[in-house]
């Protein structure tokens, strides 16, 4: 509720920004195929992709993300998450190495390296905004705890690059489970 707390209030003081919506919001592991003009050329490589992000997600327990404070760029306004574990990045990792062995990673970390979880709520759009109150309820924020989420299941996404509701679509879902458990 606290996320939703804060979108109501940035949309009062900064009106015409792009807001996510709540089935909007998540966070992203990592772009296999960024949004790009190009995105059709790779559609023939997702069933080797989807392969690939299985077998290493077959091995990975659930995490949990504390979401607190938020950050800003000249783009967007982020809620902060952290990880209590590595699992996080020993994930990106793995799917990075495997995914350019596999000759499927070209497009990896091509605008930037994803390191941090993070819920982006906002996206400047105009410039119309009570800037001084806008920067107060920044600052804040800078420390609010929006609570913490265990991460049980990550999905692979089709979308454009705001993830709007309205273009992704979900190809395929990856339950996290106990490793002891997998297959050999």
């Amino acid at each position: 509720m606290a996320v939703n707390s804060f979108l109501r209030q940035l949309a009062v003081v900064a009106p015409g920004q792009y807001f996510y919506r709540p089935d909007e919001l998540h966070v992203t592991v990592l772009a296999v195929i960024p949004g790009s003009a190009a995105w059709w050329e790779k559609i023939r490589d997702v069933a080797a992709i989807q392969a690939v992000i299985g077998k290493i997600l077959q091995r990975q327990r659930p995490f949990v993300i504390s979401f607190r404070g938020i950050t800003a760029s000249p783009d967007a306004v982020m809620i902060q998450g952290f990880s209590e574990s590595e699992a996080l990045v020993e994930i990106r990792d793995e799917l990075r190495e495997v995914l350019r062995k596999n000759r499927l990673g070209g497009d990896l970390d091509r605008r930037y390296k994803i390191n941090t979880a993070h819920i982006t709520v906002m996206r400047f759009g105009t410039v119309r905004a009570d800037w001084k109150a806008f920067v107060d309820l920044l600052k804040a924020n800078r420390q609010t705890d929006f609570g913490d989420t265990r991460v049980r299941k990550l999905q692979l996404l089709w979308g454009d690059w705001y993830a709007s509701a309205q273009s992704v679509r979900t190809i395929q879902e990856y339950p996290l489970g106990d490793p002891s458990h997998s297959p050999a």
